[in-house]
């Protein structure tokens, strides 16, 4: 009866409600505690046939705790500091780069920037020429820039703010140390291996165009 009343789409459904509600408000950890256990003395008292919606109500709860805390998350940058500092760093790619008129432009996220040692992800900018692969650990010099400011319509800040990007970075040389391990190294395999089998008989811009679709690569597109 349980069950009937209360498929699993709506326990889903609550999750999905509460990390969308991170984009109303921000809740803190104490506040969900809180309800939380508020919640978890009201289910130990209460009619059996009430449980089902105080857990709905957890999970609206902990979704909301989850998608605030990965919001906070997205809005701290340590690189903001040292906006016009150039120090020897150590970063990861974690995307491919695009190609525009006068440079590279890779994601990337820093793994150390000079003796500090921390995770912050990062738009990378680099001269012309061969692109770094996915998942390549780089070493160079680099200097934090700010993003360009809005132009042609087009607010660039807004937009990396949006990936949890606050800074640039930019670099005249770069070099491979290594490559990134973990569960991020083993889709860098796949990626791999993928774009060495689609496309097979096609050349030039068509295989560009079938490479950008699904990988999103368009180094071999032109602008």
């Amino acid at each position: 009866m349980t069950q009937a009343r209360h498929p699993p789409h709506v326990f889903v459904a609550a999750a999905c409600a509460g990390l969308a509600s991170a984009n109303i408000a921000r809740l803190s950890l104490f506040a969900a505690l809180l309800v939380l256990t508020l919640l978890l003395v009201a289910g130990a008292i209460t009619d059996e046939m009430l449980r089902p919606a105080l857990l709905v109500g957890s999970l609206v709860v902990a979704g909301w705790w989850w998608g605030s805390a990965r919001l906070d998350a997205l809005d701290r940058s340590v690189l903001l500091s040292y906006v016009d500092t150039a120090e020897r760093s150590l970063l990861v790619t974690t995307g491919p780069a695009r190609t525009t008129r006068f440079e590279l432009r890779v994601p990337a996220q820093v793994r150390r920037f000079g003796q500090f040692r921390f995770r912050e992800s990062v738009l990378l900018e680099l001269p012309l020429g061969r692109a770094p692969p996915q998942g390549g650990l780089l070493e160079a010099i680099t200097t934090v820039r700010l993003p360009r400011p809005a132009k042609h319509g087009f607010d660039e800040q807004t937009w990396l703010r949006h990936q949890g990007v606050h800074v640039v970075l930019r670099a005249d040389r770069w070099k491979i140390v290594g490559r990134r391990g973990g569960l991020g190294g083993i889709g860098d395999r796949l990626r791999s291996a993928l774009a060495h089998s689609i496309a097979r008989g096609l050349g030039g811009s068509r295989r560009g165009v079938v490479t950008g679709v699904v990988l999103g690569d368009e180094q071999a597109l032109s602008e």
